[in-house]
């Protein structure tokens, strides 16, 4: 399948009827929650309540289909990030904490997209072009915090440090952080609200710090 055709194919299918739409990526993203290789096409088509002519005739392959997903998900989270996020907030720390709130209300309203992209983590070298696939992730996530530092407001740090250091420390910290946890999800398989309001209470901890060295008193 060509690029053109591709385009049009996902573009006939984005014009498809909301709930079948929804219905079909839920469907494909839950079976690729476990790895790229170990997904079934048979699986996902029952699940969808569709044929498998119809999936093909959008994505061709099961390539195709995935590759999709991955823009899909990627996309829906940084737009709904822009578009819900605060910009008047020029506190980086509470940036931080909003996009960490904004990241259970995404995953609210879209169950299956934050599994399906741990499960992208996990199992990123069984996957087609993983490196494109960690080349385009890396890009979201800078285009993210670029938007995050655009906004931040230097005069709330202390004369005496080093803006730019300090914020890249909280940014490295805080990055791992999310990190640990999408980590210890894919591990224990409970990506529950408990386990993510223990993580709010975890990185609550980590802001209150880097509040106190960093912050003007």
């Amino acid at each position: 399948m060509g690029k053109h055709e591709k385009s049009v194919s996902e573009q006939k299918f984005m014009a498809l009827d909301a709930s079948k739409r929804t219905r079909i990526i839920n469907a494909a993203m839950g079976e690729f929650r476990y790895g790229y290789k170990k997904a079934s096409t048979d699986i996902i088509v029952r699940e969808a309540g569709i044929s498998k002519g119809l999936l093909f005739h959008y994505f061709g392959t099961k390539e195709n289909l995935y590759q999709f997903l991955v823009g899909y998900a990627m996309d829906t989270v940084q737009s709904n990030y822009f578009d819900m996020i605060n910009h008047r907030q020029q506190d980086i720390l509470e940036s931080i904490w909003q996009m960490a709130l904004l990241k259970k209300d995404i995953s609210d309203i879209y169950p299956p997209i934050y599994d399906f992209l741990y499960g992208m983590h996990a199992h990123i070298k069984d996957s087609p072009n993983p490196e494109e696939i960690s080349a385009i992730y890396a890009k979201k996530n800078r285009e993210t915090m670029e938007d995050m530092y655009t906004h931040c407001d230097t005069t709330l740090f202390r004369d005496d440090i080093d803006t730019k250091k300090a914020v890249n420390l909280i940014c490295w910290s805080l990055e791992r952080a999310f990190d640990d946890h999408e980590t210890e999800t894919i591990s224990s398989d409970t990506g529950d609200g408990q386990s993510y309001e223990r993580f709010l209470e975890e990185l609550r901890g980590y802001i209150d710090i880097f509040r106190l060295c960093f912050y003007r008193g």
